[in-house]
């Protein structure tokens, strides 16, 4: 079981406050397995099981708590008097009326209130703080991956030869050669990260790809009815597909439902703005999607405007795909959801006719750096890509961070006036801001 540490250590800090703490994420990301690591660390820090409640309302033997009075009276009968009770609701939207149940929990005082859900609706109808959980990062993709590497790795020793002199110069050549066998063991790993996703499930499988590609086939249709359709009363699942298709597709290109529209109808199926946005919605409700709003450079305002929609798990983009996506596209699909995991807001550039691949924006609180640029690229050995991406950052004049991110491989990170080259994968793997 991975660690998720930069979760735990959100929670850590919210241990002792009385509040609704909610995880909101794609059906399969972790979240019920991070409640139950969360658990675990609170008794080893000291909390009895007394004070720990939990109702995992997917589990069969919960239908007593499907509705807000079995809930409510089974989580009151637990509650610790003149003692903090950690509770945990998972699933919460299985409940109905679940906002009553909760309204009667905050009444009382000494309640600390976790609750999950996979669809951002749940959560609109009472306070809370979000942690927002996405499938695996690289690096924590690459814990599944090390013993493999490790191994690959034990294996490699100097061949025996004939007299000290001969002995000594394998010897000397041993870390250099550990380490191109270490970064294209790396790479293979970040290849399988982007071609199969990072649900959790799927790095534990290894490389068996047809199996990862049916269970991302059946937790993707299971998203589709349980947190799409069914949450916002969609009824025609094959547009649905249809729709969530065209934007895993669009990955990189500024997109709205007029676009969509057309393109449907373009196809002989009549169909209204309005409509694609109300599936539109759905899926990023659903955090199948999530949307990313224009900023301009220059004015300093967003821009409610032909945004773009990057998917929750590169997985699931390719087998709604089917044929190999634009390495470009997916590139992006990474970082994005990368800024995001880090805690960024996270917007699209527009400076003038050209365009930064992200704007990042730190959370207020935090300290350091808070605003950085992002461009994003396959290769920018071509010297017509690399001023492509130079110029718009050259015509920011403030002195934010600002990089270009590629899979070049660079033997340092090199600098052009203040514009930072980085190794993608390197970047990925470098979990500090």
């Amino acid at each position: 079981m991975i660690q998720r540490i930069e979760y735990l250590d959100r929670l850590a800090e919210l241990r002792e406050k009385p509040q609704i703490t909610a995880f909101c994420g794609i059906r399969g990301c972790g979240k019920t397995t991070f409640l139950a690591m969360y658990v675990e660390w609170l008794r080893r820090s000291g909390v009895e099981d007394a004070q720990i409640v939990f109702a995992g309302l997917d589990d069969p033997e919960s239908e007593s708590l499907l509705n807000y009075q079995g809930l409510y009276g089974y989580i009151k009968k637990r509650l610790c008097e003149g003692r903090l009770t950690h509770v945990f609701i998972d699933d919460i939207q299985r409940c109905a009326d679940y906002e009553k149940a909760v309204e009667g929990l905050l009444i009382k005082r000494q309640i600390a209130l976790y609750v999950t859900a996979s669809n951002s609706g749940v959560f609109s109808r009472m306070p809370y703080t979000a942690v927002r959980m996405l499938p695996l990062s690289f690096s924590e993709y690459m814990v599944f991956s090390r013993a493999k590497i490790l191994g690959q790795l034990g294996d490699f020793s100097p061949p025996v030869g004939g007299g000290a002199a001969q002995e000594a110069k394998p010897e000397r050549r041993l870390p250099r050669h550990r380490a191109q066998l270490e970064k294209h063991l790396r790479r293979e790993a970040f290849n399988n990260y982007v071609s199969f996703g990072g649900f959790p499930f799927t790095a534990a499988l290894g490389g068996d790809a047809a199996l990862i590609r049916q269970c991302v086939d059946g937790i993707y249709n299971t998203i589709l009815v349980k947190d799409v359709a069914r949450q916002a009363g969609i009824n025609d699942i094959p547009l649905l597909e249809r729709i969530a298709q065209m934007m895993s597709q669009s990955a990189g290109s500024p997109l709205n439902s007029k676009k969509l529209s057309a393109a449907i109808s373009a196809k002989g199926r009549k169909i209204s703005a309005n409509t694609v946005e109300t599936y539109m919605r759905a899926l990023v409700s659903a955090f199948v999607f999530y949307h990313v709003e224009r900023y301009d450079l220059k004015t300093e305002k967003r821009l409610k405007t032909l945004g773009k929609y990057y998917i929750a798990d590169t997985g699931i983009r390719n087998l709604l795909l089917g044929a190999a996506p634009d390495l470009n596209g997916q590139l992006e699909n990474v970082v994005c959801l990368e800024l995001l995991r880090r805690g960024f807001e996270v917007c699209i550039g527009k400076c003038g006719g050209d365009e930064v691949s992200f704007v990042a924006f730190a959370p207020p609180a935090e300290k350091g750096e808070k605003q950085a640029y992002f461009q994003v690229a396959a290769s920018v050995r071509d010297s017509a890509v690399l001023a492509g991406k130079l110029s718009p950052l050259e015509q920011i004049p403030d002195s934010h961070p600002k990089y270009i991110l590629s899979l070049d491989e660079t033997p340092f990170r090199s600098s052009r006036g203040g514009i930072t080259q980085r190794n993608l994968i390197d970047w990925l793997l470098d979990t500090k801001r």
